[in-house]
């Protein structure tokens, strides 16, 4: 993978909101019912009027309540990835508010464009609310709904006609009675600072789930609603990213999820069979062990932590045909002798250096500073053909251009997936071959062809990465299209993200099974295995509708 720098993005890996007062699994409470499965204080402490008990205060706060945002590119069945969601959580676990939030409708209720009318124009028209509101304005909003439902919890059961004309000016912070179970689903997002915000606010709360669909599925599906085969391409390109801050950037906020869907058949069996396991993880209702995708996933995420690189941190996993793991490998500088500079020396080095980017000349980029050479050289070459005193301007066009910012053979790291082929080669040797190569960020293009002849049938990554070339150099061994088994797949991984992993996957505080009976341990209801408070949720939910009150968009157009 190449290890060109990127922007810095507050993405998966960004996941920390320890403001929130968040738990993981052994703090739950039985939601919907007066039985704790907290440790309880004795009764001697309850009965002292003097006692002020914290620990009880805080266990009372923490709430059943479910944000899941949705997001996914055009053509993508949400809609009804949301109704599935919707009719699972209300007959299957018990959850009594699920309230289904279009981002789509704040932008036609408060549109000048008819935005009604047509997919660009809603585009559009969410484009101009974010470039006059701020660009977060659209999870403002949606927090705004989501506040406003909590509060009328019990004055009006009915919230499905609520509109923004009905909505008073944000409440102040509302601390609802914990044991109602409230799940909201966010109907999408599109845009990374909606996703920072509802992150911020919300933290472990909130579940992210990308889902993707073939691209032939969701151009078919367009097609039927627009009719015109070029506006249906144009669209899935402006969809996938806009270079703007305002605009949609779908590719960007995709890879951070914590649960990606992948709907090859379109069923709604497919659907409801994969959400339902999430949930089940989700809410702890069963115990269920990682697919070995999953855990091929998480060790290349595990692998990437290792990476010192300054530009970027990839990991990757090989897996043989049986799923079996073979090797790991990250991005990084190689030694000599072998292997790649890390933390610490081998035994017998008694003067070990340390001789990767970040320590060495000051820490710097050499890629950067050779595309930097590039564009001064081809600019002094333009010398006499442009005017002396726009040779800077020249160079930095040159250097913005995405030929140039593109180039990433100067790199001193060796990428990912090749640590990994290497390690396996040592290791595993001809296993590589019909094996499975997970990496966290697409292939580069020079990664791309060592892929191809080392035998790997089958590639899964998250993060996309816009610089490859693999599928344009190499169309005749490569493939997006995951039906196509005459070449080497390459396909979005679908599961639990890797950052959720050990979250869900862990058997939790309580154990698994009853130490008095020694019985496999029985919930009476799904309870979301992170518990949350929501003293810290609904104060800064405020802070976020004070911004969005302070922007004027409560005044009107």
């Amino acid at each position: 993978m190449s290890i060109d720098k990127v922007p810095k993005k507050a993405g998966p890996e960004a996941h920390d909101n320890s403001s929130q007062g968040t738990r993981t699994r052994g703090t739950r409470m039985a939601a919907g019912s007066n039985v704790s499965l907290l440790p309880q204080a004795s009764a001697s402490d309850k009965d002292d009027p003097r006692r002020f008990d914290a620990k009880r205060r805080i266990d009372e706060a923490i709430t059943p309540e479910l944000v899941i945002a949705l997001c996914g590119p055009l053509g993508t069945p949400l809609h009804q990835v949301s109704a599935t969601l919707k009719e699972l959580l209300e007959k299957s676990y018990d959850y009594k508010v699920v309230d289904e939030i279009r981002l789509s409708h704040f932008i036609k209720e408060r549109s000048q464009r008819g935005a009604a009318s047509s997919i660009q124009n809603l585009i559009d028209a969410g484009n101009d609310l974010r470039l006059k509101y701020g660009n977060s304005v659209l999870a403002q909003l949606a927090i705004r709904k989501i506040a406003m439902v909590r509060k009328r919890q019990e004055e009006a059961p009915d919230h499905s006609q609520m509109t923004l004309s009905g909505v008073e000016p944000a409440p102040a912070a509302v601390v609802p009675t914990p044991v109602v179970r409230h799940c909201h689903i966010i109907d999408s997002i599109k845009n990374t600072d909606e996703l920072e915000l509802l992150r911020s606010v919300y933290g472990r709360l909130l579940h992210v789930i990308s889902v993707h669909a073939p691209l032939a599925s969701r151009v078919q599906h367009l097609q039927k609603k627009l009719g015109d085969m070029g506006e249906v391409f144009k669209l899935i390109d402006r969809d996938s990213g806009e270079e703007f801050a305002n605009g949609q950037s779908v590719r960007d906020v995709f890879p951070q999820a914590d649960f990606f869907l992948r709907i090859s058949d379109g069923t709604d069996d497919q659907i409801r069979g994969s959400l339902s396991r999430y949930l089940d993880l989700l809410l702890g209702v069963k115990i269920i062990t990682p697919s070995a995708n999953e855990r091929a996933m998480y060790e290349a995420h595990s692998a990437a932590r290792n990476s010192a690189c300054l530009s970027r941190q990839v990991g990757a996993a090989i897996t043989a045909a049986d799923g079996n793991v073979l090797a790991v490998g990250w991005n990084d500088v190689p030694r000599a002798f072998g292997g790649l500079y890390e933390a610490h020396g081998r035994p017998d080095e008694s003067h070990y250096v340390d001789h990767r980017c970040w320590n060495k000349d000051g820490g710097k980029c050499w890629n950067d500073e050779e595309k930097t050479e590039i564009a001064e050289r081809l600019a002094q070459a333009l010398e006499g053909i442009v005017e002396a005193g726009k040779i800077e301007e020249v160079v930095t066009r040159l250097r913005r251009s995405s030929e140039v910012r593109g180039l990433i053979e100067f790199s001193r790291a060796v990428h990912a997936e090749m640590h990994a082929l290497l390690n396996a080669g040592h290791s595993s040797g001809g296993r590589v071959r019909g094996g499975k190569l997970f990496v966290t960020t697409y292939p580069c293009h020079s990664c791309a062809r060592h892929i191809i002849a080392a035998g790997i049938r089958e590639v899964r990554f998250i993060e996309p990465y816009r610089k490859s070339l693999a599928t344009r150099l190499h169309a005749d061994a490569i493939t997006e299209i995951e039906s196509d088994e005459a070449k080497v797949r390459i396909v979005p991984f679908d599961g639990v993200a890797p950052v959720r992993f050990l979250e869900l996957f862990s058997e939790g505080g309580l154990g698994r099974k009853d130490a008095r009976t020694g019985r496999m341990r029985v919930f009476p209801i799904g309870v979301p295995v992170t518990s949350v408070t929501l003293e810290a949720v609904t104060t800064l939910e405020g802070l976020a509708l004070r911004e969005l009150e302070s922007s004027g968009f409560l005044a009107g157009p």
